[in-house]
């Protein structure tokens, strides 16, 4: 049993510290376990009846959670996609329908040629004039590129930091019960913050995808140019 008073030996409030703990989960990996590791802990019936997918009802917040994040991320780094589209539409080759016209996503952006998973590109197609233009466009909008991306870190941060908040002010409401009780107390009080902290994340790390990606290509277009001009 633990009280509202008690402190670990750090000195912080019980409360606080497991919120932190919480808090640095947020984010973390999830190690799946393989099927015959499973299966050396569960001999049980229910072992065969494993789902290998959400619920429906579940899979179409997920799948609306990823669209929502996909669509704040394009309308954030807009000018990021529309370069490196402009550079697809020379580099790679659309898939065509039956009357020969370039197939789009649901964002309205082509659907590039790809074999054995691959995507089909050619650098070379890049006139050196073509290359210094877009290594001009990236280069100098990289640092904006930056800063969104680090405005939606620090509203991730934010988001994690009411997450530890509330998730203390739930652990710490009881007078009085085991770790484990008060710690399953904080986590339905901050349920929502927990969620709206673990989408921010998912945003920001996306974001920080789109710059490393623009990163990457624009090095890629300086490897490409003839020595002497880099």
């Amino acid at each position: 049993m633990v009280s509202r008073e008690q402190r670990r030996a750090s000195g912080e409030p019980v409360a606080e510290e497991i919120a932190k703990e919480e808090g640095e989960n947020l984010d973390q990996p999830i190690t799946p376990e393989m099927p015959e590791e499973r299966g050396k802990k569960f001999r049980t019936p229910g072992f065969t009846r494993m789902r290998f997918d959400w619920h429906s009802d579940d899979r179409a917040v997920i799948d609306r959670a990823k669209s929502y994040v996909q669509s704040q991320v394009l309308q954030r780094f807009s000018d990021a996609y529309e370069v490196i589209n402009d550079i697809y539409e020379i580099v790679r080759e659309p898939e065509r329908d039956a009357a020969g016209n370039p197939v789009r996503d649901q964002y309205g952006f082509i659907v590039w040629k790809q074999e054995h998973g691959k995507v089909d590109e050619d650098f070379n197609r890049l006139t050196l004039k073509q290359k210094e233009h877009f290594m001009f466009l990236i280069t100098t909008r990289m640092f904006d590129w930056e800063q969104r991306a680090n405005d939606l870190w620090l509203e991730a941060m934010m988001a994690k930091s009411q997450f530890e908040e509330r998730f203390a002010i739930g652990f710490d409401a009881p007078v009085t019960g085991t770790v484990d009780d008060r710690r399953a107390h904080g986590n339905l009080e901050a349920r929502e913050e927990r969620y709206f902290a673990i989408y921010l994340t998912a945003l920001s790390r996306r974001a920080d995808g789109v710059v490393r990606t623009m990163q990457n290509l624009s090095q890629r277009l300086k490897d490409s140019l003839s020595p002497g001009r880099v």
